[in-house]
């Protein structure tokens, strides 16, 4: 009478295609086998997401997942011939086109220009992920700092909790700019309250060309150093 049950409530669940949650129990040269309640459900080995698969596997291939939770999908209920037939990759993709859609509604109620507050999740060459409550955006090298920066982790480090400005969203790549320098005052609109003509200041060499040298102005802002204003040499 149990597993009566088990047959009815497996019925439901491909049927509204839901994902659930199965422990693995045993393995043979074809897959896996998954408790479900007092049933015994199967997982090809071509349905595995968590190993690749290859018909040349043997059965111990599977057994590095026996006592694991794997999420999977049922894809066929056959209750006269006991076929309950399971997948893990049909769940990954049914998750997948979840993440989208959850993704697809945050981007709707997002708007360029906003300030959101957001984690640091990871640091690249080109620049930081952050997570904006559910979506991960990106901030260019370039959107770090007004001023030159060769590493983010010049400026951030992972775990940060920080206000990012939204920079532009591409609804169809499901993909935000985010910036940190845009919540800064622009240097270049503040320089008369810090300098003035004829003043002498100290600075530091950033580059040099074959026109001149850059400086940079207590890390706020760069001008040029043009070659005939180096020396009064030729």
């Amino acid at each position: 009478a149990r597993a009566e049950k088990d047959w009815d409530k497996a019925e439901e669940l491909f049927k509204a295609t839901e994902i659930i949650h199965s422990e693995v129990i045993g393995s043979n040269k074809g897959g896996l086998i998954v408790g479900f309640g007092h049933l015994r459900g199967f997982v090809p080995g071509s349905q595995l997401a968590s190993v690749q698969y290859s018909s040349s596997n043997k059965a111990d291939r599977w057994d590095q997942l026996i006592g694991k939770t794997l999420k999977l999908k049922i894809i066929e209920v056959d209750r006269d011939r006991n076929r309950l037939i399971l997948s893990e990759r049909a769940a990954e993709d049914e998750l997948r086109k979840e993440q989208q859609k959850e993704r697809s509604e945050l981007l709707e109620t997002m708007s360029e220009g906003e300030v959101r507050s957001g984690k640091v999740i990871s640091l690249a060459d080109f620049g930081a992920f952050v997570d904006i409550g559910g979506i991960d955006g990106l901030i260019h090298l370039s959107e770090l700092a007004w001023t030159h920066v060769s590493s983010p982790s010049e400026i951030l480090n992972v775990g940060d909790e920080i206000d990012v400005y939204v920079l532009n969203i591409e609804h169809d790549q499901q993909r935000v700019a985010l910036s940190l320098k845009r919540l800064q005052p622009e240097p270049w609109s503040e320089v008369f309250e810090y300098y003035e003509i004829n003043q002498v200041v100290t600075a530091t060499i950033t580059k040099l060309t074959n026109f001149g040298a850059f400086a940079r102005i207590d890390n706020r802002i760069e001008g040029l150093i043009h070659i005939s204003e180096i020396s009064d040499r030729n």
